[in-house]
């Protein structure tokens, strides 16, 4: 069976990126292709699986409704479709810096009208996406984090990615299990620990002071071991978990910390700290 992935997204979400990781994991990357010729090579790949063995297709968005119907009818490949996405805003900003054309851009679209019909698009097809990672607040060492936990080579364990967030900075548009760490303890109100953060010991010695912490946790492992071996039983390959505080320094960061240092040798896991790339002295958890 060929190992199929289809790749899509709004212009500027990430996709040479991803399709760099693609390549690392060895899979044969196809992108600026007709759409109309999906099928013809999807009969190439079948003619000559052990050169084919792994195929990224990166396909346009208003086309990758089809090329999923045309993958996913064929039993001779395990096909899954990643979506990648990214707020206008952001994007804007990314095409003004690299002053990258957006394709539709040479067709008679402003930018704006380019990134709307883009949006409009994503949502047209959202039910479609087995993976859908929104890049907006990602740094790229944290978005490939996430490329590499889709494209995890190990079929027997289930790929997670524990990360933490800020919510004055916004809810993960991507996120499938979100915990609000805000009720616990928190270390910004003592003087010597607000500008640390929560991978520092005496915040962490701080937090786990607390009898509360220690409740939480223990009721939280018991949800999450439940609930990881359901997923894992029902053959879920990949699944996000987000923790929250305010500014994603402190309480955030211990918790998922500490769900990736109990789980790291049971599942394949990866660590993301959002924030932690934009934290100063400034910020508030």
């Amino acid at each position: 069976m060929i190992k199929l992935l289809i790749v899509t997204g709004v212009a500027g979400a990430g996709k040479t990126t991803f399709a760099s990781v693609c390549e690392e994991f060895g899979y044969h990357v196809i992108e600026e292709f007709p759409t109309s010729m999906v099928s013809s090579l999807l009969e190439v790949f079948k003619k000559e699986p052990d050169v084919y063995d792994k195929v990224a297709l990166f396909v346009n968005i208003s086309k990758v409704v089809e090329a999923t119907k045309l993958a996913k009818s064929d039993p001779f490949f395990d096909t899954r479709v990643v979506g990648l996405d990214c707020s206008i805003d952001v994007l804007m900003n990314r095409f003004r810096l690299t002053r990258h054309i957006h394709p539709l851009q040479p067709k008679g679209y402003s930018l704006p009208e380019a990134l709307d019909a883009d949006m409009k698009k994503m949502q047209e097809t959202r039910s479609v996406y087995d993976v859908y990672i929104d890049t907006t607040s990602l740094t790229e060492k944290a978005f490939r984090s996430k490329a590499v936990a889709v494209l995890g080579e190990d079929k027997n364990k289930t790929h997670i990615i524990f990360s933490s967030f800020g919510y004055k900075y916004g809810l993960p548009r991507d996120a499938e299990v979100v915990i609000d760490a805000r009720f616990l303890i928190n270390p910004y109100w003592v003087k010597e620990l607000c500008h640390l953060t929560g991978l520092d010991q005496p915040v962490i010695d701080y937090i786990e002071k607390d009898e509360r912490t220690k409740d939480f946790m223990s009721k939280l492992y018991s949800l999450m071991d439940s609930y990881l071996k359901r997923a894992e039983e029902e053959n879920r390959t990949y699944i996000v978990i987000d923790i929250g505080c305010s500014g994603g320094q402190h309480r955030s960061v211990y918790v998922a910390q500490s769900l990736y240092e109990r789980y790291k040798n049971i599942y394949s896991c990866q660590i993301i700290h959002r924030e932690l790339s934009r934290h100063n002295e400034d910020e508030k958890d």
